[in-house]
């Protein structure tokens, strides 16, 4: 992984350990101390499709993804696997909207709090074009393999 950002492919698949077709994430864009940018691509045929339309499971696991790939790419700069996440609580669950096969989808994850290195509480935001969509706080559990 030479370049930085944008990051996206088999590359992107190494941060996480989620593999095709269960993947929510096609681009990292950015990565900081306390936030991460992804994008998504809604695949007409994804497994989380339906009736044309992204659900909201999928929606949610868009965000929590996008929280691994922030945590997989610190795990790829200090030279470790990525961990695997756990999602521990969901809660402030707003869903605008179900996204449309074909749209891009900005999904932003702000970290609030980091519990002992284990536990991320997150807060994360989806947009499409400049309408939110989606939003949610998240506890996930991340541990190593």
């Amino acid at each position: 992984m030479a370049k930085m950002f944008p990051i996206s492919g088999q590359e992107l698949e190494k941060l996480i350990p989620q593999k095709q077709p269960f993947v929510l994430v096609s681009t990292l864009l950015d990565v900081t101390a306390m936030n991460c940018a992804t994008t998504f691509t809604v695949l007409p045929n994804h497994v989380l499709c339906s009736d044309g339309k992204l659900s909201l499971a999928g929606l949610l696991e868009n965000m929590a993804q996008s929280s691994g790939c922030k945590m997989g790419f610190e795990d790829f700069v200090s030279g470790q696997k990525p961990r695997r996440g756990f999602i521990g609580e969901i809660r402030d669950v707003v869903c605008n909207r179900l996204p449309l096969a074909g749209e891009i989808l900005n999904t932003e994850v702000i970290v609030e709090n980091e519990v002992f290195g284990a536990v991320t509480i997150v807060s994360a935001t989806v947009m499409s074009n400049a309408e939110l969509l989606a939003s949610c706080r998240m506890k996930i559990f991340f541990a190593r393999t």
